[in-house]
């Protein structure tokens, strides 16, 4: 705001210029004969009065107009409006499939909202603010590293597009925090520890529904988070595929059923349509009414529906289904594709349609390397495992032998299990060790055991699935630690005992206890009584089902947009073709250990596999969704990260909007006018 005195001299410029205007007098020219007519006129100027009457002239006013408007923006006009705090901003945009959901005000996409809302923050930077952008799904990708120019920052918001994978917070919690809360670096010989750079603090922006996994450990540092919520409040009626499979129940003569779980995200029940497709044709239809979130007594008749399996009535609600495909299975001589499909749309459309695929069976090629182990062998020799497997038992002086490095190299084994010994090199192909480790530094036995009671079981994952550990005793064994990206399958009180890790397209089990143990005095007592266990013959058979391609019609395995699929031809082609949903082909060279990966796997659909140039399909792999956080698309009221919870609402500092800015350029215009006026000598 300007002193006193300044907008004292500010008023009396207005009267100025209306002074210029009464003192301004036009005068006529004159010709005269001759030059002593000078001297008159000179004398008629010092008669004429200093004031003249006040003549309408266009150049005055707008004269005037432009001091008005500079006055008036002096007073700096403006309005309650809001700005960033800070001067470093990150904004990471959720990009999972639940942003494709189209419950926002305005009808848009969920994405297409937080862009918008990305948009009016970088309107609201200042010219010396910075900003980043980070996307993130299963991954995460920085778009934009940290510049001032809003354009590019637009731009590169513009261009994210949203994909069908789930959502995972973690990885792109890591590349927001790198510059914020950088690392530190130690020298042991030196004995210092210095900090590698300065501490940027900056405001991380969060948009996203909350549909995320777990973050388990979060250190912000310098970095405030601020969680904005992108979706409606209250939860969106949408019904979703949780789970989509076809077993074949081997115990029930040869039943080949199709099981699918269907979730409701509102409060309310909600009857569907459902189909299901083999091929092209339509096989079965029905119509079903799947819970909503909330279940009473009243509102749980589903109607006649002979298909329901169960009811989950904690939220979201949820409904099981099952369709018998013997007799369509029975006649397969090609891979045939199953599609499942929610008739009715809703706001959330990639959750509708769920793939499988039937390949005609064909029997896993088992072998097992073990000296003497009558419960391995009546395990992997019963008939329901003979419909699906041949299973071929050796001694462990066979791993030396010439045929068996032959065929582990050329990946002739579906599976090898391993009892108490390892190969010198791993063969192409799954692998099971029974207190044993595989070949290489990536897994340890950490700790030795005795008596180990077991106090947790991942029946979630398909190797465990209807398997009960929590009965099971072992006298000896070993504490596990697998390779980056191993899972735990059964834990005692100090650790993991089964788990399952990764190796270039294969999966190693390390169980760390061993079912026999062999004596010197010849010996081989039980060291656990697991395979007087029902638990024990379901595990075999859903390692040969799961690692094996055991399944008659291998379609147990689901495979995940966005995730690699290895891929095991019926014959050894040295390439092959993968054809996309959307009919675009890709071709793929053979990997060393026999097997071909695949990362193109993007969207949801049927993809299929042929030899290289052949039109000829060796087989079909299915890619599915089939995510319960993805489903239930209710938006959540805030983020837990790590121990600390983000609430769900905006941290904007209140301030004044100053519209100073666009009255000095207004009055450059009328100055403009007033230029172009007096130039071309316009008057009213």
């Amino acid at each position: 705001m300007l002193p006193w005195y300044q907008w004292l001299i500010l008023g009396l410029v207005p009267p100025l210029i209306l002074s210029l205007y009464f003192l301004k007098l036009r005068r006529v020219p004159l010709e005269v004969p001759s030059t002593y007519l000078w001297t008159k006129t000179i004398e008629d100027m010092h008669v004429n009065s200093i004031w003249q009457r006040l003549r309408k002239n266009l150049l005055m006013w707008l004269q005037l107009l432009v001091v008005l408007i500079l006055m008036l923006a002096c007073l700096r006009p403006g309005c309650e409006g809001e700005k960033l705090a800070g001067d470093r901003f990150i904004f990471l945009v959720d990009k999972s499939a639940s942003m494709s959901a189209t419950d926002t005000e305005s009808g848009i996409t969920r994405l297409d909202d937080a862009k918008n809302q990305i948009y009016t923050l970088i309107d609201r930077m200042k010219s010396t603010d910075a900003a980043m952008v980070i996307s993130f799904s299963d991954t995460e990708g920085v778009d934009q590293s940290y510049t001032k120019n809003k354009s590019v920052l637009k731009r590169k918001v513009k261009s994210i597009q949203v994909t069908q994978q789930g959502s995972d917070l973690n990885r792109a919690l890591i590349a927001a925090t790198g510059l914020a809360n950088p690392g530190r670096t130690s020298d042991k010989f030196s004995n210092t520890d210095v900090q590698v750079a300065d501490a940027l603090a900056a405001t991380m922006y969060i948009f996203s529904d909350g549909a995320i996994k777990k973050v388990n450990k979060y250190a912000p540092g310098e970095l405030t988070a601020v969680y904005q919520p992108v979706g409606a409040v209250a939860p969106a009626s949408n019904v979703g595929i949780t789970t989509f499979s076809v077993n074949d129940q081997l115990d029930t003569g040869g039943t080949i059923e199709a099981f699918v779980r269907l979730q409701n995200s509102g409060f309310e029940p909600k009857t569907v349509g459902v189909s299901l497709f083999i091929g092209d044709q339509l096989t079965d239809a029905d119509t079903v009414t799947v819970p909503g979130r909330e279940i009473s007594e009243s509102n749980m008749s589903l109607g006649s529906n002979d298909r329901l399996a169960d009811i989950d009535q904690s939220p979201p609600g949820g409904l099981s289904l099952k369709f018998d495909l013997t007799s369509v299975a029975g006649v397969l001589e090609s891979a045939a594709p199953i599609r499942f499909k929610i008739d009715e749309a809703d706001e959330y459309l990639l959750d509708n349609e769920a793939y499988c695929v039937l390949n005609p069976s064909r029997l896993t090629n088992v072998l097992v390397v073990t000296d003497y182990n009558p419960a391995l062998k009546l395990a992997s020799s019963t008939d329901r495992l003979k419909k699906i497997a041949k299973v071929t038992f050796v001694e462990r002086s066979f791993l030396k032998e010439k045929d068996y490095q032959t065929n582990a190299a050329l990946g002739i084994y579906d599976l090898v299990i391993f009892d108490q010994c390892s190969p010198e090199t791993m063969p192409a192909c799954n692998t099971v060790f029974f207190s044993s480790l595989p070949s290489g530094e990536d897994w340890k036995f950490t700790k030795d055991l005795e008596i180990t009671p077991i106090i947790y079981t991942n029946n979630s994952h398909p190797i465990m699935f209807d398997v009960q550990m929590q009965s099971v005793s072992i006298l000896n064994g070993q504490i596990i630690k697998g390779p980056k990206g191993s899972t735990n399958l059964v834990e005692s009180i100090d650790g993991s005992i089964i788990a399952i890790g990764p190796r270039s397209g294969f999966e190693d089990i390390v169980i760390g206890f061993p079912m026999i143990l062999y004596e010197e005095d010849g010996d081989t007592p039980y060291n656990t009584d697991w395979h007087k266990k029902p638990s024990f013959p379901f595990f075999m058979q859903n390692i040969i089902r799961t690692l094996g391609s055991g399944s008659r019609f291998n379609s147990l395995l689901t495979n995940r947009p966005g995730k690699p699929v290895k891929i095991k031809p019926r014959y050894p082609y040295d390439e092959i073709d993968i054809k996309n949903p959307q009919g675009k082909q890709q071709s793929l060279q053979q990997q060393p250990n026999k097997s071909f990966v695949y990362n193109q796997a993007e969207e949801t659909g049927i993809y299929s596999v042929s030899e290289k140039g052949s039109a000829e399909v060796d087989q079909l792999f299915a890619v599915n969704l089939l995510d319960r956080l993805e489903s239930d698309i209710a938006v959540r009221d805030e983020l837990m990260l790590g121990y600390e919870a983000i609430k769900g609402n905006p941290t904007r500092e209140p301030a004044r909007r100053d519209f100073w800015t666009i009255l000095a350029f207004l009055a450059l215009a009328v100055l403009t006018l007033e230029w172009v006026v007096y130039n071309r000598r316009v008057f009213i």
